[in-house]
């Protein structure tokens, strides 16, 4: 194949990407057709099949990169943070949330099927979903783990305590977009709040002393 027909066709491949996302964040899943998407890319249904063999593939495909998209971007905002400083930790929980509820915002559809892990999609999507949330689950366990060892939290399970987050938070998502009872500021404040406050729950004498030793907001 020419490098011509190459980026044709990759840029083929990232309008139908785009598309999908559009109309699956806007209808839902089992209101979205192939010709949907297709319309909306401007091909045929033909061509669509030449890249996908259905909605589904299309959508398992989605909701992947963005999963690993949100959890690459997550790890980034904190992979140098320092856990002994309560203003910084703070400032990292809020930048968390925020990556979070942006994407929540530009695709709440998709979010929700995730959450409901695949729901009325398949058991395969059920479990590929959740594989995706216990790996940021999993991410959260190594810091947990890092206190632990430096003596700053004890007491508690790494594995257990991010599955602790991750729940409540997923939780709060959940409502924030099925009955929209508060804002994503408020919900933002409140997860703060409650994540420091299960954090404080294992903090060890060290671990007060550093904690009570930088002041918060």
């Amino acid at each position: 194949m020419s490098k011509v027909s190459e980026l044709r066709r990759k840029q083929t491949l990232d309008c139908i990407i785009e598309a999908a996302s559009e109309i699956f964040s806007k209808q839902g899943y089992h209101n979205t057709q192939v010709m949907d998407i297709a319309r909306a890319a401007g091909i045929s249904a033909g061509t669509f099949y030449n890249y996908f063999k259905d909605k589904r593939d299309i959508f398992e495909r989605i909701t992947k990169e963005n999963l690993e998209n949100v959890r690459t971007h997550i790890r980034e905002v904190r992979s140098s943070f320092n856990v002994r400083d309560r203003n910084e930790r703070i400032k990292i929980l809020r930048e968390t949330y925020t990556v979070l509820f942006d994407y929540i915002d530009a695709n709440p559809h998709i979010f929700l099927i995730m959450l409901r892990r695949g729901y009325g999609v398949d058991e395969a999507f059920d479990q590929a979903t959740w594989g995706a949330f216990s790996a940021w689950a999993g991410d959260f366990a190594e810091d947990v783990d890092k206190w632990l060892q430096e003596g700053i939290i004890e007491g508690v399970t790494p594995v257990l305590l991010s599955h602790a987050f991750l729940g409540m938070g997923m939780q709060i998502v959940h409502s924030y977009i099925v009955e929209k009872k508060y804002s994503r500021e408020e919900a933002t404040e409140a997860l703060i709040k409650m994540s420091l406050g299960m954090f404080e729950a294992f903090l060890t004498t060290k671990g007060k002393e550093l904690w009570m030793s930088t002041p918060g907001d």
